[in-house]
Order: C-alpha cells, then sequence, then structure tokens
C-alpha cells in the first residue's frame, strides 16, 4: 500500500504544535509562509484530514487548503470541506470556486505539486 504525500501551509493552523502529529518528510519556505510536505497511510488518512481540520484557522477568518495526492487521487483539505477529486483539472470546478468564494486567489488554486515527482523536484529530494 503506498502512501498519501501532502502540502500543508505551516500558516494556515491555529498552533504550529499540530506539526508533531505529522510525518514532515521535507520543509520549504515561500516567502513568509513555511510548505511541509508530509506522509500519511491510506489508513490514517481520514483520520489525519479531521484533525487537520481541526487546527486549521476558522475558513471564514482565513482560507487556506491542504492538500493530499496519490497516483491520479488528489483530496483538497479546507477547514470547513474536503473534495476527493484526481489530478485532471477538469474535476476540480466545486473545489476551486470554493476556494475562490472564501478569498483564495485564483493563482494559488493550482494545487502544486500533486505528483510525487512534482514533490520530490519542489522539495530538493534526491530520491523518493
Amino acid at each position: 500500500m503506498k502512501d498519501f504525500w501532502g502540502i500543508v501551509v505551516d500558516q494556515s493552523l491555529r498552533s504550529t504544535d499540530y506539526i508533531d502529529e505529522l510525518e514532515v518528510i521535507a520543509k520549504r519556505k515561500l516567502g513568509s509562509w513555511g510548505m511541509l510536505l508530509v506522509s500519511v497511510s491510506e489508513d490514517d488518512l481520514e483520520g489525519q484530514i479531521q484533525a487537520l481540520q481541526q487546527n486549521m484557522i476558522d475558513a471564514k477568518e482565513d482560507c487556506w487548503y491542504a492538500h493530499f495526492f496519490r497516483d491520479k487521487d488528489l483530496i483538497l483539505v479546507y477547514q470547513d470541506r474536503t473534495y476527493h477529486i484526481t489530478t485532471d483539472p477538469a474535476t476540480w470546478a466545486a473545489a476551486v470556486q470554493h476556494g475562490l468564494d472564501n478569498g483564495v486567489p485564483s493563482e494559488q488554486l493550482d494545487f502544486k505539486p500533486r505528483t510525487k515527482a512534482g514533490a520530490a523536484a519542489y522539495f530538493q529530494l534526491e530520491r523518493y
């Protein structure tokens, strides 16, 4: 069974203490944002999504998202909603609209990286 990888922005969390509960593969700074590459087993995925949502800043205050991916599966996690979609942008309409409706700029709704190869390149991992 292959794990899901995920991207979590540490500024999306009410407390960075939650990061200690994640299996962090790599970290990267992007301006003032701290980007975390995490790994979650399929068995733990739903529980981790619920825990993440409980630890995210309320979407009405400042809407953020995290996303998890494996092969063609893509899971978008907003504090108040989850979308199980695919890496094909044709499946993203509702997830993108939710972000737009809550103030996320359209250029941030590209859900990158969304493949293990893309994440490895983004986080400059030598192997994955």
